[in-house]
């Protein structure tokens, strides 16, 4: 079992600029050692972050502020969340007054603007887009999920899936296998793993290959109880991510200058 556990109000913020767009950001887990690679933004307020895509399949998740799409309908107010699968092109998007985010990778995966035309060449023409903003998305009760209340912002009948759990104080909360990464956030409250509290947004991430979740060490609520965020990959998490080529060396570029 790979397991990873950050607790981001340790971690310094870096000031960053590209393609004219100023930001802040924490490098969470930057997946040299084949682990995950997870970052988080501030942008400054933004009339056109540029299109571009992931090489791997990601979760961003918006924290706070918004995110509106204008070349389509889609309009995220946090909490909200938004899914791509490798090589899948999205943007521009605006984002105003502020704005968080988090970019969760289950490996490397980097960016790379759709201004290359190289890059053209590699987009997945397969790829699926998913999005949901909890404003949107009604409490319920799945089977997976036994003894919490749900709001399934992505199904998990989708494949990757986004799901909020509100978690009642000291509950112990034991979760489905992860076999291809599943980032496990706190947005409220607090919880407890593997001898650590997190905080908000606190997270840890969890692959492993067995069915048996018995491997899998429980997360715990707080005394004050917890909200938590799952953002579970599927298979698609195995295909793209940096490799070396002169594709991926570009998106290492981009990521440099970034951070």
């Amino acid at each position: 079992m790979d397991e990873y556990i950050v607790e981001p109000d340790v971690i310094p913020w870096r000031e960053g600029r590209i393609a004219g767009i100023t930001f802040k950001c924490q490098v969470l887990m930057n997946g040299a050692d084949g682990g995950p690679e997870a970052l988080r933004f501030r942008f400054d307020p933004c009339p056109s972050v540029f299109a571009h895509m992931h090489l791997t399949s990601q979760f961003q998740l918006l924290l706070n502020g918004r995110m509106d799409f204008p070349k389509s309908t889609m309009k995220l107010r946090a909490i909200a969340v938004h899914y791509t699968d490798h090589n899948f092109p999205y943007g521009p998007f605006a984002v105003g007054d502020s704005h968080d985010m988090l970019v969760l990778h289950p490996k490397q995966g980097g960016l790379i603007s759709m201004a290359d035309h190289d890059a053209r060449r590699q987009i997945n023409l397969k790829g699926r887009h998913f999005y949901g903003s909890a404003a949107a998305t009604d409490w319920i009760n799945q089977p997976e999920f036994r003894g919490v209340r749900c709001k399934p912002l992505i199904p998990p009948s989708s494949g990757p899936y986004a799901v909020i759990l509100e978690c009642p104080p000291h509950a112990c909360l034991n979760l489905p296998p992860a076999p291809y990464g599943r980032y496990e956030l706190v947005l409220a409250g607090s919880a407890s793993v593997s001898g650590r509290t997190l905080l908000p947004p606190g997270l840890r991430y969890v692959r492993h290959d067995s069915d048996d979740v018995s491997t899998i060490t429980p997360m715990e609520a707080g005394r004050e109880s917890a909200t938590l965020m799952l953002l579970a990959f599927d298979n698609d998490a195995c295909e793209g991510g940096l490799t070396g080529d002169r594709l991926s060396v570009a998106a290492a570029e981009a990521i440099e200058r970034a951070i």
